[in-house]
């Protein structure tokens, strides 16, 4: 089982968040923390930001996997736009 780390951007993101897509981005990092590659887990090529994805809804939570620590970095939420993957 992985160890979900907040950077102090997804932090700030998730505490910004209306609680009802906060609390269905917290079920989803809980599944991430025991199969961070499953279902719906995009790797993206070439993003300068995070190199995993998952969708929830309109927003997209960036995260890095770190498997020799069992770390899961969330390292941004945020709501889907042309702006998410820059």
């Amino acid at each position: 089982m992985y160890r979900a780390i907040f950077s102090r951007r997804a932090e700030k993101a998730f505490l910004a968040l209306p609680a009802r897509d906060a609390q269905r981005i917290k079920e989803v990092i809980g599944d991430l923390t025991i199969d961070p590659r499953g279902y719906q887990t995009i790797k993206l090529d070439h993003a300068p930001v995070a190199q995993y994805r998952r969708r929830v809804g309109n927003y997209r939570i960036l995260f890095d996997i770190n498997d020799a620590s069992q770390t899961l970095e969330v390292l941004d939420i945020r709501n889907r736009d042309e702006q998410t993957y820059r």
